[in-house]
């Protein structure tokens, strides 16, 4: 039997991120798997993680540490983001096997990740340096373009770098009925970045702006998001960086700020397309150029066909190659009506072909672990 421990980001779970709950959905029925989840405890928490087959609570990193020391384990799988590579970087340099996953790189530089993210963030430049060429895997949302970048900027081994996005879980797959294209609706299923980030190295101006042009010509368009990303929105704490998004949901009337449920893709039977930015400029769009992004198996997973900014370069080739949705342009904006009424006789199709990308859009560990 392999046995697998996974550590959050920074070891502690953060409502938002579905990733660790999606592998130790997969790997729940294997029996040839054993996987332990080691975090520190969160009082306030009600998940019963009941996806994984133990979990040992601690309370702080430092015990982490201690403890890894006295266990067994055949890989470490160990999921990071901004303001979390340091720990990332221990792990991988106190113990063997540790595959690392990483959420995103930026493309910003070390001032204009001061001014984002606060002075201690920049201790993430050396640290991401060290996890590239030391851990034994880095899987990301990134395709092999981006893991090539990667490994000849930091001097280190492309065969490091796994192209893994956020793949379905076949037991989440939502088959729709009664499908209806009459006044097309667009949905963001997930989280939301807030608008006050400089446009120069964030995409949520441009997104925002897209969003306005985009129902001004009478298009739909709702926001369903997780429980915790909608709290955050809500919360007194956070109500300043998310203003502009609560002010059109409170006057633009075909926009609508919606409270989702983790994972249930069934939510978004209503619409008829998926969508993740619309508008890109600047440096912002060279983060998602190769990536996926999370919330596609999310929509794969709920059967909805996706529109795709052709700027995302690497998910625009998934959904043109498998009929997954509409590919536009920036330009394509002003004109969305066109654009999503060319798209109707070939709707239920796109439907179909998403039915069957899925099956094969899953996790598959051959040669990681």
């Amino acid at each position: 039997m392999k046995r697998i421990i996974f550590i959050p980001p920074n070891a502690e779970m953060f409502i938002n991120d579905f990733s660790i709950e999606r592998l130790g959905k997969f790997f729940k029925n294997d029996k040839k798997i054993h996987t332990t989840l080691i975090k520190i405890k969160n009082k306030n928490s009600t998940d019963k993680f009941e996806y994984v087959d133990s979990i040992i609570d601690v309370e702080s990193k430092e015990e982490i540490l201690k403890i890894l020391k006295s266990l067994k384990y055949d890989v470490i799988f160990h999921r990071s983001w901004m303001l979390a590579y340091p720990f990332a970087a221990k792990l991988v340099k106190k113990f063997d096997n540790v595959i690392v996953n990483i959420k995103d790189w930026e493309v910003s530089t070390k001032k204009e990740y001061k001014v984002m993210y606060g002075d201690k963030a920049v201790n993430d430049f050396k640290a991401i340096k060290y996890i590239f060429k030391n851990a034994k895997y880095i899987l990301s949302h990134y395709t092999d373009k981006q893991a090539a970048i990667w490994a000849k900027k930091y001097d280190t081994n492309k065969k490091k770098f796994i192209f893994f996005p956020e793949y379905c879980n076949e037991e989440n797959f939502n088959f729709r009925t009664n499908i209806t294209y009459e006044n097309p609706k667009l949905v963001l299923g997930g989280t939301l970045a807030p608008s006050s980030f400089p446009e120069e190295i964030s995409a949520a101006k441009s997104h925002l702006r897209a969003m306005k042009k985009i129902t001004k010509i009478g298009i739909g368009l709702d926001y369903v998001l997780t429980d915790g990303a909608y709290a955050g929105i809500q919360s007194q704490k956070n109500i300043m960086l998310f203003q502009d998004i609560l002010y059109e949901n409170q006057f633009n009337d075909n926009f609508n700020l919606i409270k989702g449920k983790t994972l249930d893709s069934s939510i978004l039977n209503k619409y008829q397309f998926g969508f993740f930015l619309l508008e890109y400029s600047t440096k912002n769009e060279y983060k998602n150029r190769y990536a996926i992004p999370s919330k596609f198996a999310f929509y794969l997973e709920s059967g909805l066909p996706v529109v795709v900014n052709k700027k995302m370069k690497a998910l625009s080739y998934y959904v043109k190659k498998y009929n997954l949705g509409i590919v536009f342009s920036n330009d394509d904006i002003k004109t969305f009506n066109q654009t999503l009424d060319i798209s109707k006789k070939n709707y239920t199709q796109m439907v179909e072909d998403i039915y069957k990308f899925r099956k094969k859009f899953i996790f598959n560990f051959d040669g990681i672990i």
